[in-house]
Order: structure tokens, then sequence, then C-alpha cells
């Protein structure tokens, strides 16, 4: 059986429905029968429905100006930095 943590690390993927059908019924029996993991999964999926009914925030023009000259920024240092690995 799997362990609390390896269940931990796969969550996003499990609720994402995004494993091997192997893999989500081992969590699905781990989850059923831990009570601090269905709490974790509980919880994240209820964060998860509460945001899906929030508006997407808006973000002032001038924040996303700002935004878009420090990225540009960025980018060219990369292309200037030797070293970078281009990540």
């Amino acid at each position: 059986m799997m362990s609390c943590k390896e269940v931990l690390e796969a969550l996003s993927s499990y609720i994402d429905e995004d494993l091997r059908k192997e893999v989500a019924a081992e969590m699905n029996k781990h989850i059923g029968l831990c009570s601090h993991c269905r709490a974790e999964l509980d919880t994240i999926t209820m964060t998860i429905r509460l945001y899906r009914h929030e508006p997407a925030p808006e973000v002032p023009a001038d924040c996303h100006e700002r935004l878009v000259k420090v990225l540009e920024i960025e980018k060219m240092k990369r292309r200037q930095d030797p070293t970078s690995s281009g990540a």
C-alpha cells in the first residue's frame, strides 16, 4: 500500500485524474483508510470548488505593463548571460 508521503505527493495528479488506473486504485484504497490523507484531499477539493465560483481578479493595466517590462528585461539578461541555462 502507498505511504502518506506518496499519496500527498501525487494528490494533484489524483484530483486531475491524471494517474494510471493502478495508482489511482492504490490511492483510493489508502485515502479510504487514512483520515489524514482523506482530510487533505477534502480540503484541496473544497478549495478548488470555492475558487471556481470566484470571478478572476482584474489586474490593473499599469501593473500588467510593469510585469511585461520586467519579463522582457529578464529575457534580455538571460540572452546576455553565457552561464544561463535558458530555463
